[in-house]
């Protein structure tokens, strides 16, 4: 709820009843529709827990990664999105990004698409994600994995982390500071 509130995506009927929200010292609850759409574009991703379902199945990997590119203020020519994709799966640990690329998402595992959602966002540039149980559905290893590769990026990118998550020993074990909601 915390994690939808930030991005303006509460569910309708729903609203912030008390209290401020502040980004780069704007209280972004007065927001209007339009300045949200540019905040989750530009400033904050938001990494849902159902995000496994964020690929379109029917559609290539390399397809969707284009058109999240297309999205950024400063284009591209289709060669250096081929190229950029190409670096950005690699440092998200694919060793073999033209096979993600031309792979529909029913072909990668949990882990996998995880990770190609994590890249897709992170190819917008946003100075903060926000990731909401991002490991729920995924086994032990590639848990480690994706929690690992937040840090890494965190570092990488210098991207702010906001990590969400009911997994108290994974949140000690990766958080710099940790703030408990009851």
């Amino acid at each position: 709820m915390t994690a939808h509130a930030i991005v303006g995506l509460l569910e309708p009927g729903w609203r912030v009843t008390q209290g401020k929200i502040f980004y780069q010292d704007k209280n972004i609850l007065d927001y209007a529709p339009s300045s949200w759409q540019k905040l989750r574009r530009e400033e904050i991703a938001l990494m849902i827990q159902q995000s496994l379902n964020g690929l379109n199945p029917i559609r290539k990997v390399k397809k969707q990664m284009m058109e999240t590119l297309l999205l950024r203020k400063d284009s591209m020519s289709r060669k250096d999105m081929n190229g950029y994709l190409h670096t950005l799966l690699q440092q998200f640990g694919f060793h073999d990004p033209e096979t993600v690329l031309s792979s529909y998402p029913f072909e990668l595992s949990g882990g996998m698409r995880q990770r190609v959602l994590l890249a897709m966002m992170v190819s917008l540039q946003p100075k903060i994600l926000i990731a909401d149980e991002p490991t729920t559905s995924l086994d032990v290893m590639n848990r480690e994995r994706v929690l690992t590769l937040l840090k890494k990026l965190q570092h990488d990118f210098g991207l702010t982390v906001l990590l969400i998550s009911h997994d108290q020993q994974c949140v000690k074990k990766f958080a710099n500071r940790i703030i408990q909601l009851e």
